[in-house]
């Protein structure tokens, strides 16, 4: 019996995939990314946004409010991924900032708070979203417009880990 060559090939394949499997692990397994319903792109999205706003008037308990910003920025990071997958090059730059200025909000409230296990916990959350937003950058041409963007909330994370140590 002759066996072909894509045979061999498919073979080899599955039984990398197999063998490697466990070692191949994305960024959106270590973090728990949520698909929105409301997105850039979609008409009821300012709707969105200024509910999100009233409801951050009637966060008054430091917990309730460093909770609601965690959740918020995760909405950003899950935001700016639907925009970079779906190719929405008109939202990435809104979408971009919109995470960063949450992400130094977060911060903010942190080092007003004064509480270090919060700290410690947030700076392992900003590395897991740096490896996540490096996989979204490298969608892009390295240096070019869009790649800037998403390298720039890279920095600024690195930038607010340094601030609350």
């Amino acid at each position: 019996m002759i066996i072909s060559g894509k045979k061999i090939i498919l073979a080899s394949f599955l039984f990398f995939l197999t063998v490697f499997q466990p070692l191949i692990i994305t960024a959106e397994e270590s973090i728990s990314i949520k698909n929105e319903a409301i997105n850039p792109s979609s008409f009821y999205y300012p709707l969105k946004r200024l509910l999100e706003k009233g409801k951050e008037k009637f966060m008054f308990s430091n917990e309730a409010k460093k909770s609601f910003y965690e959740t918020l920025l995760k909405t950003r990071l899950a935001e700016l991924k639907f925009v970079v997958e779906n190719k929405f090059l008109s939202e990435v730059q809104q979408s971009s900032e919109r995470f960063a200025y949450q992400a130094g909000i977060l911060t903010e409230e942190l080092v007003k708070q004064r509480r270090s296990e919060d700290k410690v916990k947030i700076i392992k959350d900003f590395e897991k979203y740096s490896k996540f937003l490096e996989n979204l950058r490298d969608k892009y041409p390295a240096n070019s417009p869009y790649w800037l963007l998403i390298q720039h909330d890279i920095n600024s994370l690195k930038i607010l880990s340094e601030r609350l140590k």
